[in-house]
């Protein structure tokens, strides 16, 4: 099973990473799995697909679909900071990880102190508050990649 998740975190990483139209859809993909039980507003879902996510609990706990899905979360371990960093290296050197790893921890640890343990979808939202330079980042290289696609 672990390889498996793994095998599809890599494929996800090589679609995010090389700013494919593919990797737009997947990450559409996600949202339209990932709000289908909630149901949300039209308008929410539209935002999330613009890389809009709202402090509400909608938001939260469509993020932490999308984080387990994407094989970065679980509830038991929290955030995995090896599978982030691949996602989100950006051609940095290996060497650069313990301290991408640390400074993430940091911030998650800040995060975490007035979120209940047993709020799952509360957790992950905070986790992506020390994450959304990254994501935001990685959101207008895959838009850059899908535009270059279509030209």
């Amino acid at each position: 099973m672990k390889a498996v998740r793994f095998l599809i975190l890599l494929a996800i990483i090589a679609l995010i990473c090389t700013g494919s139209a593919n990797a737009g859809q997947l990450l559409n993909k996600l949202i339209t799995v990932c709000t289908q039980d909630q149901n949300p507003p039209a308008d929410l879902v539209q935002r999330y697909r613009n890389g809009e996510f709202p402090n509400d609990r909608n938001t939260h706990c469509m993020m932490r679909c999308i984080a387990l899905n994407l094989g970065v979360y679980d509830d038991l371990n929290g955030i995995h900071m090896h599978d982030t960093w691949q996602m989100f290296r950006g051609g940095r050197p290996a060497s650069q990880e313990k301290a991408f790893a640390e400074q993430h921890r940091q911030c998650i640890t800040q995060q975490m102190k007035d979120v209940p343990s047993d709020d799952y979808c509360g957790r992950v939202y905070a986790v992506y508050q020390c994450y959304k330079d990254e994501y935001e980042a990685l959101l207008r290289n895959v838009r850059q990649g899908a535009a270059k696609a279509r030209n």
